[in-house]
C-alpha cells in the first residue's frame, strides 16, 4: 500500500493492524482477495490503485423480513391506486360509447365519429415518426410472404399508415403492429409489448379484429420457433385454435359476393371477397402452423381438438386469387381426401402448406391404428393403399424444385413459393409416405420395405436440394425418418434366424441398404446443423439410437453363439423412442430407385 493511502487511513482513524469485520470489505477488494480497510466511500487500496469507480459496498446486514414485507405492501398500494384510476377512466369511456351507441341513427351527427378503444394504448406505446413507420411497414411487406402473412398487403399498408392514434378501429390492432416489429428486431422490449397487447386484445374478444389477433399470434409463434421456445409457441398455437373454433372460421362456405351464412352470427358479415379470403387464409394458416409445430414439439395427436376427425371442417382450401367461384368452392377437405376434387397443378403456397400438414397428420393417424390394434388388418391395408394414391396425386401436382429455382434465378418477380419452403413441404409429404410404407412393411405387404428405403432416400435428396436447415422442422423430419429406418432394421435383423436361405440373401441386401440410408440421413443432418444448431439435438438422438441397435446386434450374436438362439429379439422391448410417430419422405411410389423423377 502506498504512503498516500497509509496516511489517508491514519487520518481516518484506522491502522493496518485493526481487523475488519466480516462482510465490510468493498466489492473490488473482496473479488480480488485483497485486504480492505473498509473506509467509505473509497477504501485505501482502491484509492491507491485508481479503482475509485469499482469501490462499492454492499449492505452488511440484509433487510429484515418485516422490512421486505412493508416494502411490498407499499408497492402494492401504489399499484392499486393506479388500477383504480385506470378503471375509472374505462368506465367513463364505456359510458360515452354506450350513450353514443344509443343515439346512433342514420341522421345522427355522431354516427361518423371515431369509436375509441377501451384500452389507452397511446399512453403506454409511442409509435415512431411517420417516415420510420413507413420504412418499417414497407420492409415487412417486402418479406411478408415468408412470414405466413395472410392479410391483404395493400390494405394493411394503407390502414397502418393512416394519421390516426394507435388503437383506433380503422387501423390495424396494436397487437399486430407490435408483433410486426418482431420480424425485424429481436429486442426483448418488442417481445414484451407483443405479449401484452395480444393478451389484452384476446381478453376483449373483439370480433371485428379477430383476423388481426390471429395474425399477431402467428408472427409471435414464428419468432418463438426461431428462438427455440417451442413450448410457448405451442401455447399460442393452441390459443389460436380456440379462437378459430369459437368464431367458426372452420365452417366458412364462401359465395361470389363474399358474404357467407353464419347462423350464430359470431362474426359480422364480410365486406367483400377480399375480407372473405382473409378469413379463409386465417383458418388454414393457423391449421398448418399448429400441425407442423406439433411435429417439432412431438405432441401430434390431440392437439387440434374436435378438428382431428376433419368432419367439421367446411372451409375450402385457399386459392391463388380471391375469387371463389363454383369450381373453387368444390375443393374442400373432404373432396381432397376422397380424390373427388379435379386434378390441377398447385399454385397457392398456403394450399401446399395446408395439404402437406393434413396428409402428414392423416398418415400418423393410420399408423396409430396399427399400434393400437383396433383396426382390422385387411381394412387397414386397404385404407393405406387408398391414402397412398391420395398422397401420390398431390405429389404429382406440386411444382418441381428445379423449376422454382430457375424462376428465382432468372425472374425479377419472385415465384409464389420459395425453393426452400417447397423442399420442406416435399419432406413433409414424404413423412406421410414413410408412415404408410412403414405400416405396409410391418404387415408383410410385398415391396413395403423397399419403398420405405426409396422414400427415405428421396426425403434426404429433397432437403439437400435447397437445404432449408434454418427451419427446425427439417431436422425433426430427418430424425423421425431415421427412427423409422432404424426400427425396420431392428425388425429385419430379428427375422434373419427364422428365414430360409433364399430369403436370407434378400434380407441381407435390404439390411445393407437400410444401414447405408441411415448413414446418408445422418450425413444430411450433419450439413443441416451448420444452418440450425437445433438440428444437433436431433442428430444426437439418431446416433445414440443407431449405436443402441449395433450394441443389441452384438449382444444377440453372443447369445446365439452360446446357444440361446434369437430369443433376445423376442423378449427385448423396443426403445421408447420408436413409439413416436414414424415419418417419411418424398416418394414416387411406382418408380424405380434409379429411374424415378426426383423432381430436382
Amino acid at each position: 500500500m502506498s504512503e498516500k493511502a497509509l496516511a489517508l487511513n491514519f487520518k481516518r482513524g484506522r491502522s493496518r493492524g485493526q481487523p475488519l469485520p466480516r462482510g465490510n470489505a468493498c466489492i473490488h477488494c473482496r473479488n480480488s482477495k485483497i485486504r480492505c480497510d473498509g473506509v467509505k466511500p473509497i477504501c485505501g487500496h482502491c484509492l491507491a490503485t485508481s479503482k475509485e469507480a469499482d469501490c462499492k459496498y454492499t449492505h452488511p446486514h440484509p433487510p429484515s423480513r418485516s422490512a421486505l414485507l412493508q416494502s411490498d405492501i407499499e408497492e402494492l398500494l401504489v399499484r392499486i391506486e393506479e388500477l383504480k384510476k385506470l378503471n375509472n377512466s374505462r368506465k367513463i369511456i364505456s359510458t360515452r360509447n354506450s350513450s353514443a351507441s344509443l343515439s346512433l341513427s342514420p341522421n345522427s351527427e355522431h354516427s361518423n365519429g371515431p369509436i375509441h378503444s377501451a384500452f389507452d394504448y397511446t399512453s403506454s406505446d409511442c409509435e415512431p415518426p411517420f417516415p420510420e413507420r413507413a420504412n418499417l411497414i414497407d420492409s415487412f411487406i417486402g418479406r411478408c410472404a415468408t412470414l405466413a402473412f395472410f392479410l391483404d398487403p395493400d390494405t394493411f399498408r394503407k390502414t397502418a399508415l393512416l394519421p390516426l392514434p394507435l388503437g383506433d378501429p380503422q387501423r390495424p390492432s396494436p397487437a399486430l403492429l407490435a408483433s410486426l416489429k418482431l420480424a425485424k428486431e429481436k429486442e426483448p422490449a418488442f417481445l414484451r409489448r407483443a405479449r401484452q397487447h395480444i393478451a389484452l386484445e384476446v381478453g376483449t374478444q373483439n370480433p371485428t379484429q379477430i383476423t388481426h389477433i390471429l395474425q399477431a399470434k402467428i408472427l409471435l409463434i414464428i419468432y418463438l420457433v426461431n428462438a427455440g421456445q417451442f413450448l410457448e409457441a405451442e401455447f399460442h398455437g393452441n390459443r389460436a385454435i380456440s379462437l378459430v373454433l369459437s368464431y367458426g372460421l372452420h365452417k366458412i362456405i364462401p359465395t361470389s359476393s363474399g358474404v357467407y351464412g353464419d347462423p350464430e352470427r359470431r362474426l359480422p358479415p364480410c365486406t367483400g371477397p377480399a375480407e372473405q379470403a382473409e378469413r379463409i387464409n386465417a383458418f388454414w394458416t393457423v391449421f398448418y402452423i399448429q400441425r407442423l409445430l406439433a411435429v417439432m414439439v412431438g405432441s401430434l395427436g390431440n392437439s387440434f381438438g374436435s378438428l382431428d376427425s376433419y368432419l367439421e371442417i367446411r372451409t375450402p382450401f385457399p386459392t391463388k386469387t380471391m375469387d371463389y367461384d363454383s369450381k373453387d368452392i368444390a375443393i374442400t377437405l373432404r373432396d381432397f381426401l376422397n380424390d373427388t376434387a379435379p386434378q390441377q397443378p398447385e399454385t397457392s403456397a398456403l394450399s401446399i402448406y395446408s395439404k402437406s400438414a393434413l396428409l402428414y397428420h392423416r398418415a400418423v393417424y393410420l399408423h396409430r391404428q396399427l399400434s393400437s390394434g383396433d383396426e382390422d388388418r385387411v381394412e387397414l391395408i386397404k385404407a393405406c393403399l387408398r391414402f397412398e394414391q391420395t398422397v401420390f396425386n398431390f405429389y404429382t401436382a406440386l411444382p418441381k424444385i428445379s423449376y422454382i429455382k430457375t424462376l428465382e434465378a432468372s425472374s425479377s418477380c419472385p415465384p409464389f413459393i420459395s425453393s426452400e419452403k417447397l423442399s420442406l413441404m416435399y419432406a413433409t409429404v414424404s413423412c406421410a409416405c414413410v408412415n404408410i410404407q412403414s405400416i405396409l412393411a410391418s404387415l408383410g405387404v410385398h415391396g413395403g420395405r423397399k419403398r420405405l428405403i426409396v422414400a427415405a432416400e428421396d426425403l434426404f435428396s429433397s432437403l439437400e436440394s435447397s437445404y432449408p436447415g434454418s427451419h427446425p422442422l427439417a431436422g425433426t423430419l430427418s430424425r423421425l425418418t431415421c427412427e423409422a429406418l432404424i426400427k425396420e432394421l431392428m425388425r429385419l435383423k430379428a427375422e434373419h434366424v427364422f428365414g430360409d436361405v433364399l430369403d436370407l440373401a434378400c434380407k441381407v441386401e435390404e439390411e445393407t441398404q437400410l444401414e447405408q440410408t441411415i448413414t446418408d440421413g445422418m450425413g444430411t443432418m450433419s450439413i443441416l446443423v451448420t444452418c440450425c444448431p437445433l438440428v444437433g439435438y436431433d442428430l444426437k438422438k439418431v446416433r445414440n439410437l443407431y449405436l443402441q441397435v449395433e450394441k443389441s446386434t452384438q449382444q444377440a450374436s453372443e447369445r446365439k453363439a452360446k446357444g440361446y438362439g434369437n430369443n433376445y429379439y423376442c423378449r427385448r422391448p423396443l426403445s421408447s423412442t420408436w413409439s413416436r410417430e414414424m415419418v417419411g419422405s418424398q416418394l414416387n411410389f411406382f418408380g424405380d430407385a434409379n429411374t424415378r423423377d426426383r423432381k430436382m
